[in-house]
């Protein structure tokens, strides 16, 4: 399940107790990745405010739009737990018509995605693989889309939450484990 020991829910207690609660499945499961914080809660609560902030508080993206640049980074950080987990989500988030879109990006696929889409996800890319590249170019490329400011922050928000939640996954271990709740599931907090 880890690399690291982790504390079990039916383990944890005072503040870790509160925030397995709040952050939980509605099962009373507790998803891997945030297990993996349990030494440290204040490192849990973190990571949580984070992604609820990054992934589920309102923004002018929709919230597909940030799955998909979600799922884009973890493949190409070779993330598989994030890689299946968001594209789950995103294919709950996605009309009946467009639910192959997830498995596409998840093969580095993007023809179905509209232009908009595309862009998104081609500037999250390479904020991924290459960030040291970045340039006013890249926002150009965005805002000729008619993606605006807050858009374009909000898309590298996205993009910076996964490259941190990516690399806490593969640091310690953190595995899809039958004790968690159904992928694609949203916190309690941002219901």
């Amino acid at each position: 399940m880890a690399f690291i020991e982790i504390i079990p829910e039916d383990k944890a207690e005072g503040e870790l107790a509160a925030l397995y609660k709040r952050f939980g499945n509605p099962d009373g499961t507790v998803d891997n990745v945030l297990k993996v914080h349990s030494l440290n809660p204040a490192s849990l609560d973190a990571h949580c405010a984070l992604y609820v902030q990054s992934m589920h508080k309102p923004s002018p993206l929709s919230r597909a739009e940030r799955e998909m640049i979600g799922v884009a980074v973890s493949r190409l950080n070779g993330c598989d737990y994030c890689k299946e987990h968001h594209a789950a989500g995103l294919k709950r988030l996605l009309p009946e018509d467009r639910k192959a879109v997830a498995d596409e990006l998840k093969a580095d696929d993007l023809s179905s995605l509209s232009s908009r889409e595309r862009a998104l996800v081609v500037y999250a890319s390479k904020l991924t693989t290459h960030p040291e590249a970045m340039s006013q170019g890249d926002v150009d490329a965005l805002r000729a889309e008619s993606i605006t400011d807050r858009e374009i922050l909000d898309a590298a928000q996205s993009a910076a939450y996964f490259a941190y939640a990516n690399r806490v996954v593969l640091g310690l271990g953190a595995k899809l484990g039958e004790g968690e709740g159904a992928i694609g599931e949203v916190p309690e907090e941002s219901r």
